[in-house]
């Protein structure tokens, strides 16, 4: 009786629910690194269904987080993976741990569901009206959310390579990610008109007249950015250094110059490989030592000239910082991740980029300076310093040729605010560099990389992803993407980075959004 009854009970809710949760399904699976199939029409169900199921507030809520709890359960299911890998916590933990992130991540949709109802059951606005009030409140509240991984859907576009991303350069991403809510709005309308054969038939055929002006636009913006005056090469290594030894060396329990030893034979067998470079990018924290402070790593450093200083190839790479103005004991002054140009001559050739944007529960820990007891109680967070980013270094490529390289540290990728500061700095190529290694395979490194390069589109800077485990990949001003590498493999690659020197700022940078 009790089994029948919960049975009954389920099953009402599914059939409650259905709209709700096909919405969740469809996002989920359009989303990177799925092929966008459903882009067009994801939000339809739960559109339609605040216009014409949704009878309170309740179930206006409920609706919008039941979608929001299914999209994040498929698309950033490797939360697990990560709390497993990172934290040491059982599988069990682990999949709690999902839950609960999936459960309040994307609180922006159900409140959002929220507002729209409140403007049917107010205004008693409804239809055309109601639907694309619908489309622009979900825009501006994934717009101002505090997401801890600001993702939506305007980045599948470049994912999947439709030329409409380059409209990016004009609204950014997250402009192309309103554009998308217009779209399933329009297509949700038109969905009510589906009785009105000649209503349906005029406003499709506007419909796809748009979407070829916004192709034919985009290709003809990509022309633009084709035309190019210099060229830097760079070496891109990426070691597949595995978590416990990354982790052992952060912490000064050896394998120190097993891993720079490992970075110096990888980059030498890629000049053998594929000849001489300009540059070796190598990735976040590649180098576990503060190489600002030579007093603590000259050996280290002395090792990095022996190894590679006969090939005169400035090296621009992860590592630490340490605040020099600190006259103590090494380990205990505040520790910055950074990014550091080595001259080929084994010394700092400037000061080191000190990470601005922090990932929260990873590189520190809310509260913890008012509360150091905290970090006790949570050792595997780390607690890093916060750099005053952006900051554009300077590197000179050969005799000739000099120019800016705009830094970013993995998570920073993904904040167009940053990006574009890096190019208010006067940035001509962008670097990022990044150790996916605790996320696992397939999803986030491919998430991640396509955030990461969307950023070179809005400012149109070429930009090179240097990577632990993959995807180590380049882009470049016009769009055209260069070689990927495989995840959880060493790999190295080389990659020709034609640019505009000087080249001017796009809308997106003038304008700001």
């Amino acid at each position: 009786m009790i089994h029948t009854r919960m049975m009954k009970n389920f099953l009402h809710f599914i059939k409650a629910s259905r709209w709700p949760l096909l919405s969740g399904i469809l996002i989920g699976t359009t989303y990177v690194p799925f092929p966008p199939w459903a882009l067009a029409f994801c939000y339809a169900p739960l559109f339609l269904w605040l216009d014409e199921d949704a009878q309170t507030r309740k179930q206006a809520f409920f609706g919008g987080w039941l979608t929001q709890f299914i999209l994040s359960i498929i698309g950033f299911h490797w939360i697990a993976y990560t709390a497993k890998e990172f934290g040491g916590f059982p599988w069990s933990l682990s999949v709690i741990a999902l839950l609960l992130f999936a459960a309040f991540i994307h609180l922006h949709i159900p409140l959002a569901s929220l507002a729209a109802f409140e403007l049917k059951k107010r205004f008693g606005i409804r239809g055309a009206p109601l639907l694309f009030s619908m489309a622009l409140i979900f825009a501006l509240v994934e717009r101002i959310w505090p997401m801890i991984f600001p993702w939506h859907l305007g980045y599948t576009l470049l994912w999947a390579k439709l030329p409409v991303y380059h409209w990016a350069d004009v609204i950014g991403f997250a402009g192309l990610s309103t554009l998308v809510f217009l779209l399933n709005a329009w297509l949700s309308w038109i969905w009510q008109q589906q009785d009105k054969t000649e209503v349906v038939f005029k406003h499709i055929t506007i419909l796809g007249a748009a979407l070829i002006a916004l192709t034919l636009g985009g290709l003809w913006r990509k022309k633009i950015w084709k035309s190019t005056d210099t060229t830097l090469s760079a070496i891109a290594v990426q070691a597949n250094i595995g978590n416990l030894e990354k982790l052992y060396a952060e912490q000064g329990l050896g394998y120190h110059y097993t891993i720079i030893q490992k970075f110096i034979d990888m980059s030498r067998k890629a000049t053998q490989d594929h000849g001489s470079a300009d540059l070796f990018v190598w990735p976040e924290t590649a180098m576990p030592f503060s190489p600002d402070r030579p007093e603590f790593s000259q050996r280290y450093l002395d090792v990095l000239h022996e190894g590679l200083g006969d090939l005169n190839m400035p090296i621009l790479t992860g590592s630490f910082s340490k605040d020099p103005s600190y006259t103590g004991l090494a380990k205990d002054a505040r520790t910055y991740n950074a990014l550091a140009l080595i001259g080929s001559n084994g010394r700092m050739a400037t000061k080191p980029y000190r990470k601005t944007h922090l990932l929260i529960f990873g590189e520190y820990l809310p509260f913890s300076d008012d509360f150091p007891i905290l970090l006790k109680w949570l050792p595997f967070i780390s607690s890093f310093g916060r750099g005053q980013g952006p900051v554009a270094m300077d590197l000179r490529a050969g005799s000739e040729t000099s120019l800016k390289i705009g830094g970013q540290i993995c998570y920073e990728g993904l904040f167009p605010g940053f990006t574009r500061g890096l190019s208010e700095h006067g940035s001509d190529i962008l670097v990022n560099v990044t150790n996916d290694s605790w996320f696992g395979t397939p999803f986030e490194p491919r998430q991640h990389m396509i955030m990461t390069l969307a950023r070179a589109i809005e400012v149109r800077r070429p930009l090179i992803r240097s990577t632990n485990t993959g995807i180590t990949t380049a882009i470049l001003a016009s769009g055209d993407q260069l070689q990927r590498s495989p995840s959880d493999r060493e790999w190295t690659g080389r990659f020709e980075i034609k640019f505009r020197k000087n080249a001017e700022q796009t809308f997106f940078v003038r304008i700001g959004h």
